[in-house]
């Protein structure tokens, strides 16, 4: 069983057809360090201190990886790190395993990392967001896109239905539910596709002009070390 890490962003004093996406402008996205009240009520998740690769996986574009105790593991691994300042989760569900990793696969780029379960278990909003796609897009099947301010971006792919309340517009709190795993669009197994982006969706292409990152490439987030809320 993979272990919790213990995370509870409270207020911190001393501590396929593709269908076309509705656009939602409106005031620039602008959410707190963790805690902070401003941003929309926080969820119940906790992450997973360890990733483990899926039993029998041989994934090709892994990150550094461990053995023990019969897997292997991902190494290093942080739990929650910094993306541009903003604080969020590196895997947005519990008890998954990594079945494929970021970068070059099969000759062309895996722009996220790909995490499943057996049965398939709830996704949850990786850090306070605004929800700017929830719909089919070709490729992805269903899948949600949050803005989570400060140019960073998270999607979620693949999904077996995205939850009643993330609707386009709407803000969602750190570890409140997106969705459900799944396998819709190309998918080929039961998992979520999971993406990390930056830049400013405001751009001809929209989410496919952002850079794509390995999750696993940032500072860990570490308490109290960051300045003011931390």
């Amino acid at each position: 069983m993979l272990r919790l890490f213990s995370l509870v962003f409270v207020f911190l004093v001393s501590a396929c057809a593709s269908s076309g996406p509705t656009i939602v402008y409106g005031p620039p996205v602008e959410f707190g360090p963790p805690g902070d009240p401003i941003n929309p009520p926080q969820g119940s998740f906790q992450p997973n201190a360890d990733l483990r690769v899926c039993p029998g996986m041989r994934v090709s574009n892994s990150p550094p990886l461990i053995q023990q105790g019969g897997h292997k593991w991902v190494e290093p691994f942080s739990p929650v790190v910094v993306v541009n300042g903003v604080v969020l989760v590196t895997v947005p569900a519990n008890d998954v395993c990594l079945s494929s990793g970021f970068g070059m696969r099969d000759g062309r780029m895996h722009e996220g990392i790909d995490l499943a379960s057996r049965p398939a278990g709830p996704i949850f909003a990786a850090a306070p967001g605004r929800v700017i796609e929830a719909r089919t897009a070709s490729g992805y099947g269903l899948q949600v896109l949050l803005d989570h301010g400060q140019g960073v971006y998270t999607r979620y792919a693949h999904l077996a239905f995205i939850d009643q309340y993330v609707t386009v517009g709407a803000d969602i709190g750190f570890g409140q539910p997106v969705g459900m795993m799944g396998q819709t669009g190309n998918a080929r197994a039961l998992h979520v596709h999971y993406e990390l982006l930056t830049g400013n969706y405001r751009n001809p292409k929209r989410s496919k002009g952002l850079d794509v990152h390995s999750p696993f490439d940032f500072p860990a987030w570490v308490p109290n070390q960051m300045g003011t809320g931390f």
